[in-house]
């Protein structure tokens, strides 16, 4: 799996597009948004067979209480890497289970900030200095032979 040429430039262009966007499952949800930016990265659904869709708070619900958001990460080839090593186009896991039981999800994107959602805000851009302890992050594209 390889990066489409200017993946950098269309992310950064997709978090314009989307920064501010009220919150709606399917579309903006902060899994949603990283399925979104991967899609512009890769040209491709790189979680297709891994992680399913979702329209609604209660097929989020489903999705999320059959996946192990890491072992699909991995499967479908991100590898996993180091805080200090995380960088823009790299997933953030969280720890913790937000108010729905779901798992918290950020795409990060240049200048060291990450781009998630809350039904509160919509989507946001946050510092990865926010994100909580135990943040777990991975990489797609990665050459490993």
């Amino acid at each position: 799996m390889e990066h489409v040429a200017n993946w950098d430039r269309r992310l950064v262009e997709f978090v314009k597009e989307v920064r501010g966007t009220p919150f709606k499952w399917g579309q903006t949800d902060c899994a949603s948004l990283v399925r979104r930016g991967l899609q512009l990265m890769f040209d491709e659904d790189v979680w297709k067979g891994h992680v399913n869709r979702w329209k609604t708070l209660k097929g989020a619900a489903k999705v999320s209480g059959t996946t192990d958001y890491e072992v699909a990460l991995l499967a479908s080839g991100a590898v996993e890497v180091g805080y200090h090593y995380a960088s823009s186009g790299d997933v953030a896991l969280g720890p913790q289970e937000d108010e729905h039981g779901m798992l918290q999800m950020a795409l990060l994107v240049p200048t060291r900030k990450a781009m998630t959602a809350t039904p509160l805000v919509g989507v946001e851009i946050v510092d990865k200095l926010m994100l909580e302890d135990g943040t777990l992050f991975f990489r797609y594209g990665v050459k490993t032979e």
